[in-house]
Parts: structure tokens; sequence; C-alpha cells
């Protein structure tokens, strides 16, 4: 059975993974040769499977503890996951990893305990007293084993910007760059969904994760790249579609890396053997349809102020602050624009990163133009 060659939902690497030719080999070199990076994008576009993509080519290579700060909610339970992680990493690396743990972090050695699953691997239990609860230790660890077995240690940090959210979260961010800074031996890879928060993180000079290295803003993929990447997958699961019809696809999603693969699948589920423009239309309505709860759920709260700033960035106004757009869009005062732009900023419904306004998901104008603007 051919199975679907496009991939949602889930990390992807591999064959499932596009391109990113230049950004893998920065990172890849940036993994090997300890140097802390930074990945800023909008939600969606493909950070998380970059990482993996790369992680896949250097795990021979390097200590790799992967950590996703979602669903995580103070300092203890990152601590927690972060040894966890780490003595899963490095627990092949030495015939006893109770030995390890009482080489490199003593005091919390009593109260770590081992056992081995159905396959052989093993599992840890982690129970420490908050009296022995030393982040600094635990913090410390990984540098020690990459110096001790001479090979890099690489820590990826998901949704690192949920940090400062947390009760104390500044305070521990100021711990973790204290820590973090000393470490010669280890790259640190942070990256989150919400671009304008991440921005402020690592570019803002009163914080304490100021210039702590390279900051990557992750583009789109070009549509050429798209257009070779969809061919290549219809090919080889013995299914055509053209260049001018792979590009439709690009397009209609603004060349949005989730929604790429999303529509890709679609359409290839609806094609027997080559894909039409009219086989494509009808996946595109299928996505749509598919997207309508996340879309009624963005627009149920919206205020009448943020409905007809909508209205005016769709009809092309260029100075929402003018008076004629301001009356004639019912937007009130020159200052109430900012506060609308800042709540729907932090509503994940616009991105304002590069100055102009984009919308995070590209369903969002085409059924905002079909529901809120079909009687203007």
């Amino acid at each position: 059975m051919i199975h679907n060659p496009f991939k949602v939902g889930e990390l992807v690497a591999g064959d499932p993974f596009c391109n990113r030719t230049k950004e893998i080999n920065r990172i890849r070199n940036a993994f090997l040769d300890s140097q802390n990076i930074i990945l800023i994008s909008p939600r969606r576009w493909g950070k998380s499977s970059l990482v993996q993509e790369v992680v896949r080519l250097v795990d021979k290579n390097a200590i790799i503890i992967m950590i996703d700060c979602f669903g995580i909610t103070s300092s203890e339970q990152f601590l927690e996951s972060y040894l966890t992680e780490l003595l899963k990493a490095s627990s092949t690396l030495y015939s006893k990893t109770a030995d390890m743990v009482k080489k490199f972090a003593s005091s919390i050695s009593p109260y770590i305990s081992y056992s081995y699953g159905p396959n052989e691997e093993i599992k840890f239990g982690i129970n420490i007293p908050s009296e022995e609860f030393d982040p600094v230790v635990i913090l410390g660890m990984a540098a020690k084993i990459g110096k001790d077995k001479k090979i890099p240690v690489v820590v990826c940090v998901d949704e690192f910007q949920k940090i400062s959210e947390w009760k104390g979260g500044e305070a521990f961010l100021e711990q973790l760059r204290s820590v973090w800074q000393k470490h010669a031996n280890v790259c640190y890879c942070l990256y989150g969904s919400k671009r304008h928060l991440m921005n402020k993180l690592f570019n803002d000079s009163s914080k304490p994760f100021f210039r702590f290295g390279e900051n990557i803003f992750l583009e789109r993929i070009p549509t050429p790249e798209w257009i070779s990447f969809i061919q290549k997958q219809f090919k080889r699961t013995n299914k055509k579609v053209s260049k001018e019809i792979a590009q439709q696809i690009v397009e209609l999603v603004h060349g949005h890396s989730y929604y790429v693969q999303y529509l890709s699948r679609l359409c290839w589920a609806n094609t027997p053997h080559e894909l039409t423009e009219a086989m494509l239309m009808e996946s595109y309505e299928e996505y749509l349809n598919d997207h309508q709860a996340m879309f009624r759920k963005q627009t149920e709260g919206l205020t009448a102020y943020q409905v007809n700033y909508i209205k005016a960035v769709l009809n092309q106004e260029k100075q929402l602050t003018s008076t004629h757009v301001l009356k004639t869009y019912k937007l009130g005062s020159p200052g109430n624009i900012k506060r609308i732009e800042t709540s729907l900023q932090d509503s994940e419904i616009i991105d304002l990163f590069t100055g102009t306004v984009i919308f995070t998901e590209p369903f969002f104008e085409v059924l905002f133009r079909r529901y809120f603007m079909r009687h203007d």
C-alpha cells in the first residue's frame, strides 16, 4: 500500500521534509561548534521540524537534549524534564547511569531511581526534595558530561517564550542565562511560536537573554522549492501534478509550510492519477471546511473595532490612522489603532513583526471575507 507522502500535525524529517538546505547547514554547524542559536518565526512555519531534521543528521555525533515547554508551568517542572531528557540522552555513554549521576551531581543521586522497560529501555524516577533541589547542579550536568566524553552537547528548547509567563519566570530566565553562558561546549537552540515575544526576549537589552546567540529569522520556503517538492512527492507515489497546479497549491495558502503540506495531502488523497484544477479546488474547499471551527473560535470574541480594523486591512487601506479611514471604518481615535493591533497580535490573529499586517492563518482572510464582508 502506498501511503500519503505529505505529513501534517507531526514533526517531519527525511523525505517528508522540504528543503531548508541553507538553514540546515547553518544550524548543523552551530550544533557541532557549540554556538547558541535562536530560531524566530510565526507558528507552524516548520521550526520544530527543521530542528528535528538537523538532530537526525547530527544525532550520532552529539548528545541531544530536547525539551518542549508547552504544558510545563513552572521552573521545577522544567528542571525535572531537563534532567530526565539529559539522563536518557547520556545513559548509553556510561556503563552505569547511577555512577554518572554520582560523578556529576552527587547531591541529587540518592533521589533518582532506575528501571527497565520491556524493550530494555531505561526509565528514570525523580523525586528530589525541595531542600535538595539545586537548579545550578542540574543545569550544569550537561556541560560536565560533554567535557568528560569530549562530545558536543545540544540542548533544544521549544516554546521557550512560555518561561516568561510562569510565576517567577523572569527570575528563572536570569538564572538560566547566568548558568548557560558559562558553557563553552554546549549549544543551546531556543525557539518558539510567538514571534513578537521571542523577538523581545532576545533583542531587548533589558532582558536576560539579550544577545545570547545567533538569531535566525525563518523565512517562507521559496515557491520554486515547494513546487519541486510537491511534484517529487507525487511522482514517487506514482501520481502526477503539473508545475502550474503545484504553484497554485502554494499560492492558495500563501506558502505557509504547515498548510502547503495540509493542502497537498488533501490533493494527493483526492487524486486517482493526475491532479486537475477541479480536484485542487475541491481539496481547497475541504481545507477551508476543516478550519471552520478554528476560524469561528478566533472570531467569536472580536470587538466591533477589531472587525472593522480587519476589514480596513483587507480593503488594502494603507493609512489606518488617517481621518478618512478612522471615520469610514469607525475605528475611533488614532491611539485606538495601536490597542487594536496589540490585542489582535496577542490573540495570534495577525503578525506585525515585519511592520506590515500578516494574518497568521492563511484561511483567515478567505473565511473572513466570506462571512464578514459578503454584504460590503
